[in-house]
């Protein structure tokens, strides 16, 4: 595929290390030129350029820089899958919403005509090369409104070598955005490093369980 990644930080690259061993990548940046000095063997555009000559978007750009790089796609991104890879966080690395809406839902409002999915927002920059974590797979969880972009970024992500877990629609980002500044928290403020990674253990034998109703307001996780 013709990907496009807009940003040029750790995440992005990272990503685009390794998309690229099976996909066209290009970078978006704000400021090519001195992007392309500082990544002399990258594809860099212009963040219009790169999202009007890909089939698919990776917004990996800081969650309070989203919206301006959405602006700066100038609507280039209508009709096609739109990644969104952020974390809400304020500068202090807080949570930086409330729980009624996700950052990608927030995200799908400035960029209406996308195919918004959720997804890599819970694996660090450098994991993200191979997906894994020596022979474990690092689980990425994915939501989506749409059903085939979703399918289409779960396939990149086993290419990768990670284990995509389909959460359901965008909305279900609301329980993905706080696993990944869980996991943010253990790793610098619990100081266990980059070197961890959420995983799905999942049975072999396990029955499917019936999901509660909600007119069952006694329905509780399991003991």
């Amino acid at each position: 595929m013709k990907i496009a990644i807009i940003g040029t930080g750790n995440v992005a690259k990272s990503i685009g290390e390794a998309l690229s061993k099976s996909n066209e990548v290009v970078y978006g940046s704000r400021k090519p030129e001195e992007a392309k000095q500082k990544m002399p063997n990258a594809n860099v555009q212009s963040i219009e350029e790169a999202a009007r000559n890909s089939e698919l978007i990776i917004l990996a750009v800081p969650y309070e820089a989203a919206k301006e790089a959405i602006k700066e796609m100038k609507k280039a991104e209508e009709g096609k899958i739109l990644v969104d890879v952020s974390n809400p966080m304020d500068k202090n690395w807080r949570w930086a919403k409330g729980f009624n809406e996700s950052a990608a839902e927030e995200i799908a409002k400035h960029a209406k005509g996308a195919k918004v999915v959720k997804a890599f927002n819970t694996i660090f920059a450098e994991n993200m090369k191979t997906g894994q974590l020596g022979t474990e797979k690092l689980a990425t969880f994915v939501a989506g409104d749409d059903e085939q972009a979703k399918a289409t970024v779960m396939s990149l992500a086993k290419g990768i070598g990670m284990d995509p877990v389909d959460v359901g629609a965008l909305e279900k980002a609301r329980y993905i955005e706080p696993a990944g500044l869980l996991l943010i928290e253990l790793g610098y403020g619990k100081k266990m490093g980059t070197g961890i990674g959420l995983k799905l253990v999942r049975s072999q034998t396990a029955t499917q369980p019936q999901q509660p109703s909600a007119s069952q307001p006694s329905a509780q996780m399991p003991q």
